[in-house]
């Protein structure tokens, strides 16, 4: 039985995102589409009862949180810089086909500990500590606890890549790890076991959407995102 869910969403467009530039962790605001993005993913989710949320605490990303959040007011949106997009140092700005040096640049390892330190302490242990103390997933109605996350194509791109190489997420039939589009839905269901010799309780995850852009089906959707490729190429390989 799944005790909880975890939805990860990507930020709406900016203008940069409709021209190609990096934009790393610059703070560039949505875009009238990518306003409009936020509208509709909101709509989609307006039925889900969240009772956490996370974003970024770059505009793009808090500002998705807050539209999302509009048909759930009592839940409180806690701004973490861990779930900042990676920092593309020098190349921040330029056209995404830039081969500009970036000393400065934030290394994938380095994405990858930020991340991880992160999920470790706010989704997994907060996770485990309802577990141990009796009470998982305590949604609405007796469904999942619902917990949404904020964040930008590069970092959600390399954090689901890496829970799926890893196996600590195993994706459902069907579903594919491909391009994070803009206000993409992607959506982990965990479910709790005994495991080991000491029966340890363990979470397992599922991925049973990736980037699913269903509701913008009527809106012109940037297909590349530049940020995910320019730090792409160190992201774990996953056969399609």
């Amino acid at each position: 039985m799944t005790s909880f869910r975890l939805y990860i969403v990507r930020h709406g467009e900016t203008d940069w995102n409709r021209t190609r530039r990096i934009q790393g962790q610059k703070d560039v605001p949505l875009n009238e589409t990518g306003i409009a993005q936020a509208a509709l993913v909101a709509q989609a989710l307006k039925e889900v009862p969240f009772i956490k949320a996370y974003t970024s605490d770059l505009q793009r990303a808090s500002k998705t949180a807050e539209v999302i959040l509009q048909y759930h007011p009592s839940v409180i949106i806690e701004k973490d810089e861990a779930l900042r997009e990676i920092y593309m140092g020098e190349l921040e700005g330029e056209p995404g086909n830039s081969m500009k040096p970036a000393p400065s640049k934030e290394t994938t390892e380095a994405l990858m500990r930020r991340w991880q330190s992160w999920y470790s302490r706010s989704i997994i242990g907060y996770m485990l500590s309802k577990i141990k103390n009796g009470i998982p997933g305590d949604g609405i109605g007796g469904g999942p606890e619902c917990i949404l996350v904020v964040s930008h194509g590069g970092l959600i791109s390399n954090m689901v890549r890496v829970l799926v190489a890893s196996s600590a997420v195993l994706p459902a039939r069907g579903v594919v790890v491909q391009r994070c589009l803009n206000t993409g839905v992607s959506i982990i269901d965990y479910s709790e076991s005994i495991q080991g010799r000491n029966m340890g309780i363990h979470l397992k995850g599922t991925l049973t959407k990736y980037s699913d852009v269903t509701h913008l089906t009527r809106t012109n959707v940037v297909e590349e995102n530049v940020d995910e490729r320019a730090c792409g190429r160190a992201i774990p390989f996953l056969p399609e």
